[in-house]
């Protein structure tokens, strides 16, 4: 199944994830998992910056996601 990068979001740790996803037409989302601080992820063009992935899930409703019971 291919999804056009525009309806896509990137989760990346790392400041060059952010750029990469930007390149491909995807929304960048940062994690703080990768040892990179949030204004270095934000600097390098994090849409939001969660601290892991679970954090990520329970706030999905940020990044205009619905999660169904």
């Amino acid at each position: 199944m291919r999804v056009d990068p525009a309806h896509a979001m990137v989760g990346g740790d790392s400041v060059w994830d952010l750029p990469a996803a930007r390149r491909a037409g995807a929304l960048g989302i940062g994690l703080l998992s990768g040892g990179y601080g949030r204004d270095e992820l934000e600097r390098a063009g994090a849409f939001r910056v969660y601290a892991d992935p679970a954090d990520m899930l329970d706030r999905l409703d940020e990044l205009g996601i619905r999660q169904s019971d």
